[in-house]
């Protein structure tokens, strides 16, 4: 069988791209970065380097592939162009998957992807729309919840002072996934495409802020590590003090907001297909542990969209 994936070798192709491989397919890998050519190659698979952007440069890569993996490297940029670039993006894959003749599609796309309140991940529902567009095309749209990754943004508050600032009260319920889980799904979707357009949830674990201190005071030794409200535009004023552009800042704080419903948030996962992986709080916390012991780790986090 041959594959094409996006994702270059990034969380979760580094991991489905050498377990296609191994498995005995021919494996294309994108990446606009010409020095992860070689890397490629080491896994067995085909380096493609080129621009997700270029339409031409897709179809050729997706021509002839049995399925194809597509996804966003990142999402924001200038202000006010998250959702015209995101829907660019899409039509972008809508139009090479149909001119290169692909019937089978992977989306790594996100929750909140169907709710207009869900803030920046909204935005990956314009993906989806072009991708459902497409007639006699099987797509399969992977809706992971936020990377555990995103806590790692709370490093330098924890070190400097034993303290985790958040506008999402600390005692609603919180579901979090690893890249591993994520890959899981993604490969085994990959070999078998289900029919039509389909949604797959995935999650590791749920467990409260407050859960989540409790686990770090002890792994960490810091008994007086605590949780510290702060009002939506206290977020919002952080968020631009560290150079996010002002628009993108509040699609965030939105997001937030929407994260405190959980039943808002996690509802249509009893609807649709769900898987909960093996990557539990404790293994989470089991390598915060060796980050924060490390003095020259810089700022470990990623965004929710970083996938």
């Amino acid at each position: 069988m041959k594959y094409t994936l996006l994702g270059s070798l990034g969380h979760i192709s580094s991991i489905v791209a050498p377990a296609l491989v191994k498995a005995g397919n021919t494996v294309t890998v994108i990446s606009s970065n010409e020095k992860r050519a070689e890397q490629i190659r080491q896994i067995g698979a085909i380096p493609a380097i080129g621009d997700m952007q270029d339409a031409e440069f897709l179809t050729k890569q997706f021509t002839g592939a049995d399925a194809v993996y597509v996804m966003l490297s990142s999402i924001g940029g200038p202000t006010g162009s998250v959702f015209e670039s995101t829907n660019a993006q899409g039509a972008i894959f809508a139009k090479a998957v149909q001119q290169a003749g692909v019937t089978n599609v992977v989306d790594l796309s996100s929750i909140g992807a169907d709710n207009p309140d869900a803030g920046v991940v909204y935005a990956y529902h314009l993906i989806e729309d072009q991708l459902r567009a497409l007639p006699n095309v099987n797509v399969a749209f992977v809706r992971p919840v936020g990377f555990y990754s995103n806590l790692y943004s709370n490093m330098d508050s924890i070190k400097n002072e034993h303290a985790i600032y958040s506008n999402i009260p600390a005692d609603v319920k919180r579901r979090w996934v690893a890249p591993e889980d994520i890959a899981a799904v993604v490969e085994k979707l990959l070999l078998h495409v289900p029919q039509g357009k389909t949604i797959h949830y995935v999650y590791s674990d749920e467990f409260t802020t407050t859960e989540l201190i409790d686990a770090l005071k002890q792994a960490l030794e810091l008994p007086d590590l605590h949780f510290v409200p702060i009002t939506d535009e206290q977020t919002r004023q952080a968020m631009v003090a560290w150079g996010v552009p002002e628009n993108l800042a509040q699609l965030f704080v939105q997001m937030s907001v929407f994260e405190r419903d959980s039943e808002k948030v996690y509802g249509d996962l009893k609807n649709e297909p769900t898987t909960v992986g093996t990557f539990k709080l404790a293994d989470f916390v089991r390598e915060f542990k060796q980050v924060y012991e490390k003095p020259d780790m810089t700022n470990q986090s990623n965004t929710l969209i970083d996938k």
